[in-house]
């Protein structure tokens, strides 16, 4: 048994200990930002700035067919966000491109192998069709406006570059990127265009 006044000195100290972690927590929640031991907790729910950098994919079939510009999510049997975290590490962390090589035939090899359903938070592998097989692949990083590049076009973005490309058996035929995106004005260009628009009538 401990005294009161020993108890009443403990309790304090708790509530003391617990209110500031709380407001830790809650700092770290407000601000989205992760230190150990506090965590943002944001459940995917967090402000986004208008302009973000992801992660495009084409993937190309024996027979010319080409799949994307796609998210990537596709590629691999994990949650969408740890294939983002995975690519992230192979082809933005470092430069190996016999690293980058292997990545790409083994993932192609498990895509025309072993294709998987989707579950839950992993997407379902892509799919070359009934006779076909992948052969090639690109890896893009693209930056896009929320406020005017559409979510259902993957393709609409401000910006892509072109990181890496797998083709041993040259069957990209389109040398040129550019061809393949749609080009968006940026948020406060398309505004600007707006107004003129509007003061030209």
């Amino acid at each position: 048994m401990f005294h009161a006044p020993r108890a009443k000195l403990l309790s304090r100290a708790i509530v003391a200990g617990t209110s500031l972690y709380l407001a830790g927590q809650v700092w770290h929640t407000v601000t989205n930002t992760n230190r150990w031991p506090f965590c943002t907790f944001n459940m995917f729910a967090y402000h986004k700035r208008d302009r973000a950098l992801q992660m495009r994919v084409r993937l190309f079939t024996d027979d010319g067919r080409v799949i994307g510009p796609a998210d990537p999510w596709s590629l691999l049997p994990l949650e969408f966000f740890r294939v983002v975290s995975v690519l992230e590490r192979v082809f933005h962390s470092q430069d190996d491109i016999a690293a980058r090589d292997r990545f790409c035939r083994h993932t192609l090899d498990r895509l025309n192998r072993r294709r998987w359903p989707a579950w839950d938070e992993v997407k379902a592998s892509f799919s070359p069709g009934a006779g076909r097989r992948f052969v090639a692949m690109e890896l893009y990083f693209v930056e896009v406006d929320f406020r005017t590049c559409s979510p259902f076009d993957r393709s609409h973005v401000l910006s892509a570059e072109l990181v890496h490309r797998y083709d041993p058996e040259g069957a990209v035929r389109e040398k040129s990127p550019e061809s393949v995106w749609r080009l968006a004005p940026a948020g406060d260009d398309a505004v600007d265009e707006e107004k003129e628009a509007a003061c030209a009538v």
